[in-house]
């Protein structure tokens, strides 16, 4: 239920908050900014905080980062009200430092998983964490959009720090003290920290590099980071801009749902298609998906349309990410689940701010729609690279215990 909070509170802040720099600069740099300040933070502390979930309380760690996110994200109305004016500087620096609580909290909440449902729920587990935040999602840019028009964008921003502050105090409600046990201190001696932090680091970099289809999926997902960087960065420019949304929140509300719904699709079929289909494969079919649906979005001009795309776009998009993130998570040992994770995550996801910044120069220049088609270009590039890589050949068995092990299968479906 915490996460449902912490989705609600994400999925409203994903549109309150470029809507609000967009309405006072109208700059696709400075919207584009935003997206980038969101993802830098895992590039800059993803591997320290996986340390950090590996070996603390993973309780306390998400109640004090869903509190830290509540207390500045508060701080936009706070000004605006004592104020009446709340600068683009903030909200670049409010959305950057409610990233970097979320890349701790992310971590611990990844491994809490694993304690509260078991190695072998962990598909369906996962499926249905995607499907709910997806579901939430498909209303609350809507729901954003009304409140941005009927009360301005900081008194929504108000309610995100609500979700977070009431995320808080359900996460505390648990009963289960989700503590990591200490197996890995050799000896019961805690070595000095800086030695250990690049021990952890040093073995979960390692464990990534050393399996074959993990690392694959962890370096093609560092270039569908790049260009979903380049996406959500201009996706209020694109509205404002081609749509004529730059005074409609409500509707530009309507064409992030239809992406929800993409990730709502995704989520739900990602079961059925991990019983039909190599994991690899799956990840191949979604690039190709990426780039057909980029080209159709950059050319089109019309709601209907530039809707339909944008949901095809964000069903191969969630696709690529959560086959991937399921796929770490049965192979990866319990006490290195926060490490490889945030190694994976900060590599996976650290083209996004490169792509927010590229992609928000690209439209000052070029025009927001080129910029739309350079992106699909790049990911039809991206498609055939992975054909290239061990995607296409590699299968996962599962053995008596219920633990999952990469195969070498060079058998066609």
């Amino acid at each position: 239920m915490f996460n449902l909070l912490s989705y609600l509170g994400s999925g409203i802040s994903m549109v309150a908050l470029p809507f609000y720099i967009y309405e006072q600069t109208l700059s696709p740099i400075y919207t584009s900014l935003v997206a980038a300040s969101s993802s830098t933070p895992y590039l800059l502390f993803g591997l320290f905080a996986g340390v950090l979930a590996d070996n603390g309380n993973r309780k306390r760690i998400m109640i004090g980062c869903n509190l830290f996110c509540a207390a500045v994200l508060a701080s936009v109305p706070a000004t605006a009200l004592l104020m009446g004016y709340t600068s683009p500087l903030q909200l670049l620096v409010v959305s950057f430092l409610v990233a970097t609580a979320f890349v701790g909290m992310d971590s611990a909440s990844h491994g809490a998983l694993l304690q509260l449902v078991g190695r072998q729920n962990l598909v369906t587990a996962n499926s249905l964490l995607i499907s709910s935040d997806t579901v939430i999602r498909i209303a609350s840019p809507v729901i954003t959009g009304v409140i941005i028009t009927t009360f301005g964008a900081e008194r929504a921003i108000a309610v995100t720090a609500s979700c977070y502050l009431i995320a808080a105090l359900l996460v505390w409600s648990i009963k289960q003290s989700l503590q990591v046990a200490q197996s890995t201190n050799v000896g019961g001696i805690k070595p000095k920290l800086f030695y250990k932090l690049r021990t952890d680091i040093g073995e979960g970099l390692s464990y990534i590099w050393s399996q074959p289809l993990i690392r694959s999926l962890t370096l093609i997902g560092f270039g569908n980071s790049f260009v979903g960087g380049m996406v959500t960065g201009l996706i209020v420019v694109f509205g404002a801009q081609v749509l004529g949304f730059v005074d409609d929140a409500p509707q530009l509300g309507v064409l992030i749902t239809c992406g929800s719904l993409g990730a709502l699709l995704a989520s739900m079929s990602l079961p059925t298609l991990r019983r039909r289909f190599k994991p690899g494969r799956i990840t191949i079919i979604g690039l190709a998906l990426n780039g057909v649906s980029l080209l159709g979005f950059s050319l089109s001009s019309q709601m209907t349309a530039v809707s339909l795309f944008y949901l095809f776009w964000n069903l191969s998009s969630t696709l690529i990410i959560i086959n991937g993130i399921t796929l770490r998570q049965q192979l990866t040992p319990d006490h290195l689940q926060g490490r490889v994770h945030a190694s994976s995550r900060m590599i996976a996801y650290g083209g996004s701010p490169f792509g927010s910044m590229l992609g928000g120069m690209t439209a000052a220049g070029l025009g927001v729609q080129s910029a739309y088609m350079f992106m699909s270009i790049l990911m039809i590039i991206l498609f055939v690279i992975a054909l290239l890589t061990p995607l296409r050949s590699y299968i996962i068995h599962s053995d008596s215990k219920s633990q999952e092990t990469l195969q070498n299968d060079h058998s066609s479906l």
